[in-house]
């Protein structure tokens, strides 16, 4: 996967810090669609990718990331709540509304709990998402 983003800083030993700009569907064109004005102004992301190419503080740079890990885990925090809703819902048809509902929740929490909250400690830990610089534009 790759972004482009503006190199912040250098930060010495082959890597740098970089600013990347947080990519919505939306286009900005609030002419068309009357949409959000929120989503304007985008957040950046601070991130240290590794520099072999000898970019320098304000440049452009394009920067990528291995794909495999993201959509790892973007499989487990997105995909395990709605097996969650599923198994709510045919627990639903089996054991009634009571059951069901207390299931949902019982879901909710234990994949907040079980996945979400372990896996973001382990990747802020480990640094499991890496990024480099794999061209300078400016």
């Amino acid at each position: 996967m790759t972004q482009r983003a503006i190199v912040k800083r250098r930060l010495g030993a082959g890597r740098v810090e970089i600013a990347v700009k947080r990519v919505s569907a939306c286009s900005h064109n609030c002419a068309d669609c009357a949409g959000c004005a929120s989503m304007i102004h985008t957040p950046e992301v601070t991130a240290v990718a590794e520099d072999t190419m000898g970019a320098q503080a304000g440049q452009q740079v394009t920067v990528e990331s291995a794909s495999k890990p993201v959509l790892w885990y973007a499989f487990l925090l997105y995909l395990l709540p709605f097996a969650g809703l599923f198994g709510a819902a045919v627990g639903l048809q089996c054991f009634g509304e009571g059951v069901a509902a207390m299931g949902a929740v019982a879901a909710f929490v234990g994949v907040l709990a079980g996945v979400s909250i372990p896996l973001e400690r382990y990747l802020r830990r480990h640094k499991a998402v890496t990024y480099r610089v794999v061209a300078v534009e400016r």
